[in-house]
């Protein structure tokens, strides 16, 4: 088993964005949702304790601790390599990777909104909540990445609540409005949106904004689409029928989850006719993207994908990008701060994971030699085996005690975990011994002899108290699981 690293090195972040990558790349590395359940499964497969994807039309980012093992930014490059069949070449130049307190920060900006390519924007938020869920559900997110992603929520509240981020519902879905209202008033146009996801509800929310009341919604089933057009407003329509929707409207807004293309040249030259040269204007935010680029190619024809956002995510940015540069500062002192808690704890939960192994060991060896005796016999067994684990555990706990005081203590936890074989999972638990291979505790003590499980809790607490020593009892002190 490798030693459990220090989360400056364990806790990583690797990725592509905007910033670097066009959308010609992030479609290759993006993640469908009904998959991403799948590519945590390898993550963790690959030597990392913990993992998390978010996977947006802006960027694909991998939350991880690793075990251990070695090189975790390049075990995270082969996966993505090996899952997506890209390679590595193609990407590694564009791909960023942070560690440590710098995760942290980068994933703060990133929920509240201060990475975004339109900076403000409402939709990472909910983007990132949705990844975090499907982490939580598959077992893949631990105590690092829960309490890093629930402090980075709870921060991106405070954030918005500062004039100027979020004065105004910025989103990719109404700057994907904006965008067609450059190039056409839309008051008396007829649109077609593609898709009935939480973007195309965004779109359809600012269309109506822009005082466009009739529009119709194209889905893959006739289902889904009549839902959407019934909570939404606007005209169903099915995919199957997109050409005679096509030939009638003057723009398509399309933000569907296809991995493939739905519109391409041979759509658009099928209804070339019908339309008698009139401007067909594409805007296509899905990732990957779901309207062919050779489209732009043919005549009366406009296309735009996210990355032509940029001129309009310039609109307002000066105010917010005011309201960021406050933010930014404190965000990373967020960031170091947490990462100092989370390796504060370490000594503490080390302490009581080694208490309960112990414990499991101790009452496993006692019922196994105490069958047959008398109860004053087995009683003699597990205090000598309670006597034996106190010594033994005396100068481990004292040192974790100290290292916490002094600090280097997720260093000491992790050679003491090394040590002991504490093997930790997903949840933050001991897994060195199973709960279903604890053997029961041999016998209660007699009512008049003082307890002396009470102690546990006190040692466990004292990690915390830079203070006092450990109380000891002619160099004997009893550790027992609770």
């Amino acid at each position: 088993m490798s030693a459990a690293p220090l989360l400056l090195d364990a806790l990583r972040v690797v990725g592509v964005s905007h910033h670097k990558s066009p959308v010609s790349l992030r479609e290759r590395l993006a993640f469908r949702a009904e998959d991403v359940s799948k590519a945590l499964a390898r993550i963790l497969s690959q030597g990392f304790s913990e993992a998390i994807i978010l996977s947006t039309c802006n960027r694909v980012e991998l939350y991880t601790v690793s075990d251990g093992s070695p090189d975790p930014a390049k075990r995270l490059r082969a996966f993505l390599s090996e899952y997506h069949s890209v390679p590595e070449a193609d990407f590694t130049p564009t791909l960023f990777e942070h560690k440590g307190a710098d995760a942290i920060r980068h994933l703060l900006e990133v929920t509240a909104s201060l990475d975004s390519q339109i900076l403000g924007e409402t939709e990472i938020l909910a983007q990132s909540k949705e990844a975090y869920r499907v982490a939580a559900e598959c077992g893949s997110c631990g105590r690092v990445l829960h309490s890093v992603f629930e402090r980075a929520f709870f921060l991106s509240k405070e954030v918005r609540g500062d004039g100027g981020i979020g004065r105004s519902q910025a989103s990719v879905s109404s700057a994907s409005v904006k965008l067609a209202k450059k190039l056409f008033e839309l008051k008396d146009r007829d649109v077609l949106v593609v898709g009935t996801g939480e973007m195309a509800k965004g779109i359809v929310r600012a269309l109506k904004a822009a005082g466009v009341s009739d529009f119709w919604v194209a889905s893959r089933t006739e289902e889904r689409a009549r839902a959407f057009a019934h909570e939404e407003g606007g005209k169903p329509c099915q995919m199957h029928h997109l050409d005679e929707y096509l030939s009638k409207v003057d723009v398509v807004l399309v933000s569907s989850n296809a991995p493939h293309f739905i519109i391409g040249p041979k759509e658009i030259r099928a209804v070339a006719s019908r339309r008698r040269n009139r401007t067909l204007c594409l805007i296509d935010i899905s990732v990957p993207r779901n309207v062919d680029p050779a489209v732009h190619e043919l005549d009366d024809t406009f296309l735009y994908d996210i990355d032509d956002l940029e001129e309009v995510a310039r609109d307002g940015r000066m105010e917010r990008e005011a309201v960021a540069a406050r933010w930014r500062p404190r965000l990373a002192e967020e960031a170091r701060e947490q990462l100092r808690t989370l390796e504060s704890s370490e000594p503490r939960d080390t302490a009581k994971k080694l208490l309960e192994h112990a414990a499991a060991v101790r009452a496993s060896i006692a019922s196994e030699y105490s069958r047959g005796l008398d109860a004053k016999a087995a009683e003699a067994i597990a205090r000598a085996l309670e006597r034996y684990q106190g010594k033994l555990l005396h100068g481990p706990l004292d040192t974790l005690k100290q290292s916490a005081r002094e600090g280097g203590g997720a260093d000491t936890s992790a050679w003491i975990s090394r040590l002991f074989r504490l093997q930790t999972d997903t949840n933050g638990s001991s897994a060195a011994i199973q709960p279903e291979q604890r053997a029961p505790a041999v016998q209660d003590k007699p009512p008049d002899e003082p307890s002396r499980r009470k102690d546990d809790r006190q040692v466990v607490a004292k990690l915390d108290n830079p203070v006092p020593r450990l109380e000891t009892n002619n160099g004997d002190v009893a550790f027992a699981a609770n």
